[in-house]
């Protein structure tokens, strides 16, 4: 990916797991080393609706994005992507490394809660620019 990438995508819910995950000590020293970013517990997850936005993230996850090895056994390597949510709040795409993972997902750290901060609700859009590695 060599420019900035602009996806639009609706908010959906997510899985419930990742709060647990973002909290612990390794996982948030993993992000602020690689992205310089202490995330908020859970992630925002976001769903490209249209056919272009579909096609953007599929060339996104096509490029090698930022390693981020898996510090511990039973966790899996991932790659993020450098983003900014609704133009105003910096984060990181993560996708996890492993075959089950959806391809039509689109999981983002940030160090506030999103949602709260942008007035969000499930089925809102949300404009996200993804960042050269």
């Amino acid at each position: 990916m060599e420019a900035v990438v602009t996806i639009e995508a609706e908010l959906v819910t997510g899985l419930g797991e990742a709060a647990a995950f973002t909290g612990l000590d390794w996982v948030r020293a993993a992000f602020r080393d690689a992205v310089g970013i202490d995330p908020y517990p859970g992630t925002v997850n976001l769903a490209p609706r249209s056919q272009a936005a579909r096609a953007d993230w599929d060339a996104v996850r096509a490029s090698p994005g930022i390693a981020l090895p898996a510090a511990r056994p039973g966790s899996c390597d991932s790659r993020l992507y450098r983003a900014r949510i609704g133009g105003r709040i910096d984060a990181a795409i993560v996708v996890p490394e492993i075959e089950s993972y959806p391809t039509d997902r689109i999981e983002l750290i940030a160090a506030v809660g999103v949602r709260a901060a942008l007035g969000l609700a499930d089925g809102d859009l949300v404009s996200i620019e993804i960042f050269p590695a």
